[in-house]
C-alpha cells in the first residue's frame, strides 16, 4: 500500500446521499441518545458503505465542509467521528507520519475533554467505546513498531509508553470503574464513562501484555470477574475475545497452563457457536484471526501441563487444525512448540528505544521467544515422566533415571516428579501419584464422564440461541 496523503481538493460535494445520510442520523441518534440505532449505524452500516465507497480510500475529512454542515459544527462528533476516520485509515490504508500526529492529537482531545469534563458521553454504543480505547491500543502498538525500525532521534514524541498509559489509568481513575466492579453501590460519573473504565482497564492490561509485564496484566484484571455472566465484557464482541486471549497469553507466560487453557477455550467455543453471528461485524476477520491464534496456543500449553482434559469440541478443533503438529511434538520435535509460539503470540514492542538505534523492531519478539524457550526446557520432561509413570502402580526413582536416559540422576527425577505432581494438580490430571522418599507410588483414579458439563454447555447453547432469536 502507498502512503495516503490528504486530497489538496477534497471531493466532499461529491459524497453519496447514504452517506450524507450516514452522518445525518448518526448526529440525528447522537443528540437524542438512542443507542440501539447508533450501534446499528456503527457496527453495521459503516462496514456497508466502506465496503462500496472507501475500500481503498479514506472517509470524508472530519473538517471537511460536508461533514461540518451535516452535523452542524457539532464539536463533540466531529472529535468523534475523527476517531473512526482515522481507524479506518489505519486499517485499508498507510497512512503517513501526518496522520499518525493528526490521530495522536485527537485521542488527546477525546482523553483530555473527558477528564476536564468539556466532552460528555452521554449515550454511547458498546463496540464503539471498546474501538476507542482498542485502537488507542493499536495505533500506540504500530508506532512503537515503526519507532523501533527507524532512529528515535528522527521521530516524533508522540505515542510514548508513559502518555499512552497515563491516559489509559486516568480514564480507568475518572471513571470509578475499580471500585464499582468491587462495590455494587459504588457509581461512575455515567454508564458510559463507566463502560469506558471498564475497557480502558482491560486495554491497558493488553498493552502490559504487548511489553511483556505479564504480572501487572493480570494484576490489572483482578477487580473483574470472570466468573459472572453478566459483566460488561461481553457487550462487545471484540473486547470479549481480545480480553480472554491476552489474558490467557500472560498466563501461558507465568506458567499457569490450565488458566490459559480455560481462558482460550472460552474464546474457541465462542466464536465456533456463534460464527453466524460474529461474521454481520466488521472485525470477524480479527476476531477470528485471535480465535485462531489461542486454538494454536493451546496445542502448546496442553503439551506443557500434560493430562489436562479439554473439553470435547476444542480436542475436536485441536485434531482437525493441529494433528501434524501434535504429531511431531509428541515424536520429540519442540521446534514446532516455538513456530506455534511465533506465529500465535502478540506482536511485542520495546516500551522505549535508544536514540542511537538502527532496527531493534525484532528485538522484542526475540527476549519474549528466549523466555518461551525456558519455559518450555523447564517443562520438557513432564510428558515423558507421566507416560512412565502411568504404566505402574509404584516404581522406584532409579529404575525412572534409567529410563530417561541422557545421564538422568535419581536427584533429577525426584525434582521432575515433583514438578509433575504441581502441574497435575492445577490441571486435575487423571494421574496422581506421591512421593515416599525415592519411590513413586501411583493412584490412577478412573476419569468420571462429564454428562454434566455436556448438558449445561448445551443449555447454555440453547439460551444463545434464544437470546439470538429475539433480537
Amino acid at each position: 500500500m502507498s502512503d495516503y496523503q490528504r486530497d489538496e481538493k477534497p471531493a466532499d460535494f461529491l459524497l453519496p446521499d447514504s452517506v450524507k445520510g450516514w452522518f445525518s442520523q448518526m448526529y440525528t441518534h447522537m443528540i437524542g441518545a438512542n443507542v440501539k440505532e447508533m450501534a446499528r449505524l456503527y457496527d453495521k452500516e459503516f462496514a456497508a458503505l466502506t465496503a462500496s465507497y472507501f475500500k481503498q480510500s479514506a472517509w470524508p475529512e472530519p473538517d471537511g465542509e460536508a461533514v461540518i454542515s451535516l452535523v452542524d459544527e457539532d464539536p463533540v462528533f466531529l472529535t468523534l467521528y475523527a476517531q473512526i476516520y482515522y481507524r479506518h485509515m489505519f486499517s485499508k490504508l498507510q497512512p503517513t507520519m501526518e496522520f499518525k500526529q493528526a490521530s495522536w492529537a485527537n485521542y488527546c482531545a477525546i482523553f483530555d475533554g473527558l477528564l476536564d469534563g468539556s466532552l460528555q458521553l452521554d449515550a454511547m454504543p458498546s463496540q464503539w467505546l471498546f474501538d476507542i480505547v482498542g485502537e488507542f491500543v493499536y495505533q500506540y502498538q504500530s508506532f512503537c513498531q515503526f519507532r523501533a525500525k527507524n532512529k528515535t532521534e528522527d521521530v516524533p514524541a508522540i505515542w510514548t509508553t508513559p502518555a499512552v498509559h497515563g491516559y489509559l489509568h486516568r480514564v480507568v481513575k475518572h471513571s470509578n470503574i475499580k471500585a464499582v466492579l468491587q462495590d455494587e453501590n459504588a457509581t461512575s460519573p455515567s454508564e458510559s464513562l463507566k463502560e469506558l473504565g471498564y475497557f480502558a482497564l482491560i486495554c491497558l492490561s493488553r498493552a502490559h501484555v504487548l511489553t511483556g509485564d505479564y504480572y501487572t496484566a493480570l494484576s490489572l484484571l483482578k477487580p473483574i470477574d470472570f466468573a459472572k455472566r453478566d459483566q460488561l465484557y461481553h457487550k462487545s464482541y471484540s473486547c470479549h475475545v481480545s480480553v480472554f486471549y491476552h489474558m490467557g497469553f500472560a498466563q501461558l507466560m507465568l506458567g499457569d497452563m490450565a488458566a490459559a487453557i480455560r481462558s482460550f477455550a472460552k474464546i474457541i467455543l465462542q466464536v465456533h457457536r456463534n460464527r453466524a453471528y460474529y461474521s454481520k461485524f466488521a472485525d470477524y476477520d480479527q476476531v477470528t484471526k485471535l480465535t485462531e491464534k489461542a486454538l494454536a496456543l493451546v496445542v502448546v500449553a496442553t503439551h506443557l501441563a500434560p493430562g489436562y482434559n479439554v473439553e470435547d469440541q476444542v480436542h475436536a478443533l485441536l485434531r482437525e487444525k493441529h494433528s501434524d503438529k501434535q504429531a511431531a511434538i509428541q515424536k520429540g520435535d519442540v521446534h514446532v512448540l516455538t513456530e506455534l509460539f511465533v506465529s500465535a503470540s502478540p506482536k511485542f514492542i520495546l516500551a522505549t528505544v535508544a536514540t542511537d538505534a538502527d532496527d531493534v523492531s525484532k528485538d522484542a519478539l526475540t527476549f519474549q521467544t528466549k523466555l518461551f524457550v525456558e519455559l518450555v526446557e523447564r517443562h520438557a520432561a513432564l510428558p515423558a515422566i507421566r507416560s512412565f509413570i502411568k504404566l505402574y502402580r509404584s516404581i522406584e526413582a532409579a529404575k525412572l533415571a534409567r529410563f530417561r536416559g541422557n545421564d538422568a540422576t535419581v536427584a533429577t527425577v525426584v525434582a521432575e516428579c515433583m514438578h509433575l505432581k504441581l502441574v497435575s494438580e492445577l490441571v486435575q490430571s487423571d494421574v496422581h501419584f506421591y512421593l515416599s522418599g525415592d519411590l513413586v507410588k501411583v493412584d490412577e483414579q478412573k476419569r468420571e464422564q462429564r454428562t454434566g458439563q455436556y448438558f449445561m454447555n448445551q443449555i447454555a447453547k440453547l439460551q444463545r440461541v434464544v437470546d439470538s432469536c429475539q433480537e
